[in-house]
């Protein structure tokens, strides 16, 4: 009976790491790339007060859909990131019309690091990235890879 149970509980744990693995729940590769969007920034390392530029790329194999108005710049500290500034910012807007990226085309996009952020580890998030089905991409897959500010 004891080895029926162990055989069971081995088999559930394959089968639920399978569908986990095929529906993306677990992501083995880094921030800044995903099915749909590679996202790569022009520098490894920015002083503050610098202008940055990102290059979206569509990586998948049909159109998707973004807008890059709305963005967060997010700060590595221990193992989280916790955002140190957004855009929009007081005062300004951002339309919610989206546009198309078709299959490898890229839009590339300007972000600041405010004079005011510590230095540290950094990445900035797109968050109106979307992927198959107009559904929102996750944080981690909508950011581009990390970078230092000083």
């Amino acid at each position: 009976m004891k080895s029926t149970l162990r055989i069971a509980a081995a088999s559930l744990s394959v089968i639920a790491a399978t569908i986990l693995t095929g529906c993306g729940a677990i992501s083995l590769g880094g921030g800044g790339s995903s099915r749909a969007y590679d996202i790569v920034t022009n520098r490894d390392t920015y002083n503050r007060g610098n202008v940055g530029e990102a290059t979206i790329r569509n990586a998948s194999d049909e159109s998707v859909e973004y807008n890059l108005c709305q963005r967060r710049l997010e700060r590595q500290v221990d193992r989280n990131w916790i955002t140190a500034f957004e855009w929009p910012t007081a005062g300004s807007a951002c339309t919610t019309e989206s546009r198309t990226l078709r299959r490898g085309d890229a839009v590339n996009t300007f972000f600041d690091i405010p004079t005011g952020v510590p230095t540290g580890t950094y990445r900035v998030v797109f968050t109106g990235l979307r992927g198959k089905d107009s559904a929102v991409v996750p944080a981690d897959r909508a950011a581009t890879r990390s970078f230092s500010v000083r």
